[in-house]
């Protein structure tokens, strides 16, 4: 039973509303702060945070020894392809809607170009604790990864997850193929065997949220548009 209603104009408004609102002004406040802050920014406040997540991450990524362990959510997709929607997350990641593209999730917290064309994703993987800075180097659509991977998915795209000190604590391997109707996704990031649990089974969720907003925001628009930032701040709600 609902212990309390709230009305508004002298009409009921459900909770789910509330709930929506919520989100809507949750994403209105962290763009307000990537604005103000920016990537670089965000790294400087978090900066210890950092520095623990960093080492935690090289302890796990030496005692795996090569094992692996996933995280995998799945979608299926009832309209429009996997080319096409893998294109329009590339184009949308890195072009000028990068900063509508980061909030698909709240704990996004930017993304830096570092050295040697590896890209910094400065988020809360996992829907763990505290935020981390993961060293992503993005592979060819065909590279060969020691993880199992799906030739019945032709559509990929692939990165490995690097340390300070060179070590791979992740892969990404995202796989995707078309259907008769639309596509179906396997959203997959593997990690180091000893990788905390909490992080290996909160990063399903963390997938989910950041990929369904990205296929609404796909499903609204098939293309980029030159602004994307309206949509990002309210789709899904």
């Amino acid at each position: 039973m609902q212990k309390f209603v709230f009305q508004k104009n002298g009409e009921t408004v459900s909770q789910d509303t509330i709930r929506r609102m919520e989100v809507r002004r949750a994403r209105h406040m962290m763009s307000l702060l990537m604005d103000k802050l920016g990537a670089e920014g965000m790294a400087k406040l978090f900066a210890k945070e950092l520095e623990e997540s960093d080492a935690k991450k090289e302890a796990w990524a030496a005692a795996s020894k090569g094992e692996w362990v996933e995280s995998r959510a799945t979608a299926l997709v009832s309209e429009g392809n996997s080319a096409e929607f893998l294109n329009w997350v590339r184009t949308g990641y890195s072009g000028a809607n990068g900063m509508a593209m980061q909030r698909a999730h709240p704990e996004h917290l930017g993304k830096l170009a570092l050295e040697g064309g590896v890209i910094g994703i400065l988020e809360i993987a996992g829907h763990t604790a505290m935020p981390s800075l993961l060293r992503l180097e993005v592979l060819p659509d065909d590279a060969e990864l020691p993880v199992p991977m799906d030739p019945a998915f032709p559509h990929r795209w692939l990165g490995r997850g690097v340390c300070r000190n060179g070590q791979t604590f992740a892969y990404m391997a995202h796989q995707l193929r078309d259907t008769p109707s639309g596509f179906e996704a396997r959203f997959i990031v593997w990690w180091g065997a000893a990788a905390p649990q909490d992080l290996v089974s909160g990063h399903v969720d963390h997938l989910m949220v950041e990929w369904a907003n990205w296929l609404q925001m796909y499903l609204e628009t098939r293309k980029q548009p030159a602004d994307l930032m309206p949509i990002a701040l309210t789709v899904n709600t």
